[in-house]
């Protein structure tokens, strides 16, 4: 008797340290999964280290006030737009200069344009390769390039385009459920605004009115890229 009444305790004991062991695993398996869904990059510390958007390394031409207005950028339009979301969900993220980190600045020989590439600090925090988690926000804002007489692009001492005139800023979000107005040309969870400087919406980037930018994100970023644009 005594000896069943050993096994049993025994058997006790192995159930509890079997079920604990259990439990560690299970928690380090959620851990691991959270890690990757929540910061699928580098810590938020190395996004913390990049420099703000607002500190662009080119050189800011004040514009010339006999030109004439700045012209938004020219995307590709038909004369009835496609499909897309007719509420702005996006938003126009507020102090994004200050708040937001830059990523890349690119220069446009096509149509004399910088642009500069800003994200928050979970879209930043993307290592090359990997999915932009929810809440991801980027901003692309569009200079026009400063111009000689002949309408030849002025550049610097480094052989990059001159910042003139601010004449867009486009946001693209990533959030559960976004995108599905688009239909056809629906890029993953994003959805697109675009804005005047102002924050009034520019004529090709008000609500309904974006699916130029989702196709463009679909046919040239890529579902690979998780349609984002990226300079690795």
């Amino acid at each position: 008797m005594k000896y069943i009444f050993n096994m049993k305790q025994l058997r006790k004991r192995t159930i509890k340290l079997l079920v604990l062991l259990s439990t560690f695993i299970v928690s380090f398996i959620l851990a691991e999964a959270l890690s990757i869904t929540i910061s699928p990059s580098t810590s938020l510390s190395l996004a913390q280290a990049l420099p703000t958007c607002s500190a662009i390394p080119r050189l800011l031409q004040a514009p010339d006030s006999k030109t004439s207005a700045p012209l938004p950028p020219t995307l590709s339009s038909t004369s009835v737009p496609g499909p897309a979301p007719r509420i702005d969900r996006v938003g126009f993220p507020k102090n994004y200069q200050n708040a937001f980190k830059l990523i890349y600045v690119v220069d446009r020989p096509d149509n004399k344009q910088v642009r500069v590439i800003c994200g928050n600090e979970i879209a930043a925090a993307v290592k090359p390769g990997q999915l932009f988690p929810y809440g991801s926000v980027f901003v692309m804002e569009i200079y026009r390039a400063k111009q000689d007489p002949d309408g030849n692009v002025v550049k610097d001492e480094k052989g990059q385009y001159i910042r003139e005139t601010l004449t867009a800023i486009y946001v693209h979000r990533k959030e559960k459920g976004f995108g599905a107005d688009y239909l056809e040309n629906r890029t993953g969870e994003w959805e697109y605004i675009g804005y005047r400087p102002d924050q009034t919406y520019l004529p090709n980037g008000a609500p309904g009115k974006t699916n130029a930018c989702a196709a463009c994100h679909l046919k040239l970023a890529g579902q690979s890229e998780d349609y984002v644009f990226r300079q690795e």
